[in-house]
């Protein structure tokens, strides 16, 4: 599978994580809008029959995450966006400008896990 497949597929799972905890943890919402303007950005390169299913699986799995409580929420969300900083870097020019913008999106989202 090429870089622009996963990176559609894993910004579409992104997504409906993220939606599933914005359900009860509202400071997710800019999250969720950022992963969706990320996913939109992918879809310019590839899509995939795939992607509305990992969208709506990942929010019901998100929902489920959130029911075991914020520290649960925060250590899935922490691992999520520590494998989506690597995969950007290893896969992709990091100085082009979407990129950037969208790693330091990513950066701001693993914040929330562990600075908080």
């Amino acid at each position: 599978m090429d870089k622009y497949k996963l990176a559609l597929l894993g910004e579409a799972s992104a997504s409906g994580l993220d939606k599933g905890f914005s359900i009860r943890y509202k400071f997710f919402e800019k999250s969720y809008e950022n992963e969706i303007s990320h996913w939109r950005y992918f879809q310019k390169y590839r899509r995939s029959i795939f992607e509305k299913p990992l969208y709506y699986a990942f929010i019901l799995l998100g929902i489920i995450i959130s029911v075991f409580g914020i520290k649960a929420v925060k250590r899935v969300n922490e691992i999520v966006e520590r494998n989506a900083i690597n995969f950007y870097k290893e896969n992709f020019d990091v100085n082009d400008e979407n990129i950037g913008r969208i790693l330091r999106d990513e950066e701001t989202h693993l914040s929330m896990s562990v600075d908080a």
